[in-house]
């Protein structure tokens, strides 16, 4: 009996490990590097922390700080960010790109061009 449970206990910890690897990772800290179309090249922090099945995002760019909420599908992350006083609202889809993050963002009201942004895992 000791043996089954055992041998069930490795089987379930397997599953888990197999489980988890499948689903993407987009939590941790990320230096980032971006264009912001008619404005330029810009560059700073982002963090994405889960929440469940919920990630929180946290933009950090000169001295502006964004707050964002998103969600998975697939291998894409897509947020709804805002400022801290909610002037604006825009969204960003987040794509795995060989260890980091391809990201296209756009704000309501904005260019009609999406701007872009890279975010490569702070080690």
């Amino acid at each position: 009996m000791r043996r089954f449970i055992l041998v069930l206990l490795s089987f379930a910890f397997l599953f888990a490990a197999v489980s988890m690897e499948a689903q993407p990772r987009f939590s941790g800290t990320y230096a980032i590097t971006g264009t912001n179309p008619g404005v330029g090249a810009y560059k700073g922090t982002l963090t994405i922390t889960p929440r469940g099945d919920v990630y929180d995002v946290r933009w950090s760019i000169a001295n502006l700080k964004y707050y964002g909420v998103g969600v998975v599908v697939g291998d894409t992350l897509s947020v709804a960010y805002s400022d801290r006083d909610h002037t604006f609202f825009g969204v960003a889809a987040y794509e795995h790109s060989g260890g980091s993050l391809d990201g296209r963002w756009a704000v309501a009201g904005g260019s009609s061009t999406p701007g872009t942004e890279i975010a490569v895992p702070r080690r």
